[in-house]
């Protein structure tokens, strides 16, 4: 091949390198903790502050299948979470306190909580096209003390240089929500 040739693969394969770095994701791990302890987990309702009203209705199912596919923890039934949750009278778009944590905790039998925010949702352009994004935070609260012990906030679209290059249509919403609930999973275990 023709040196010309290797320069444009070389500055092909940097792109799509480089463009596989775009969005990403900011974590925090407690570093005093120990998360050896935690065995048995509950997803709270997650918080929207999005312009889309479902958007943390559709993004906490996702977030609690990715989670149990990890098999890293037992996590409560959701009904049973909504159940304590309304016996306490917490309100589902209300942050929680950390005494409010740790009565949850004890009424669910709980060494966790899993909270999030949901920040973006939706299309939104990239680049002159539509495309598919999710910004959300995501946080574990340890339930002697409710303080929390892991945070991670990311953003994912569904544009990637390959797209671009080839004319293909953005990912779907489900598969950028799948794809940023992994990332940040993925900084905790």
């Amino acid at each position: 091949m023709a040196p010309r040739m290797w320069t444009r693969i070389a500055l092909a394969l940097s792109l799509a390198a480089l463009a596989g770095c775009a969005p990403g994701t900011a974590h925090f791990v407690h570093p005093d903790v120990d998360l050896g302890f935690v065995k048995r987990c509950a997803v709270v309702p997650f918080q929207n502050l999005s312009p889309d009203r479902f958007a943390a209705a559709r993004l906490q199912p996702v977030f609690l299948a990715e989670l149990l596919q990890t098999e890293a923890l037992s996590v409560v039934d959701t009904g049973e979470t909504l159940a304590a949750y309304n016996r306490l009278g917490l309100g589902p778009d209300t942050p929680l306190t950390p005494e409010q944590v740790v009565a949850l905790g004890e009424a669910l039998g709980v060494q966790a909580i899993f909270t999030g925010a949901v920040e973006d949702y939706g299309q939104r352009r990239s680049g002159g096209d539509q495309t598919n994004a999710v910004t959300a935070t995501f946080s574990m609260l340890e339930t002697e003390t409710g303080t929390m012990v892991w945070n991670a906030q990311v953003a994912r679209d569904g544009s990637s240089f390959w797209r671009k290059l080839f004319g293909g249509d953005s990912a779907s919403q489900y598969e950028v929500s799948r794809r940023a609930v992994r990332d940040a999973l993925e900084s905790l275990f």
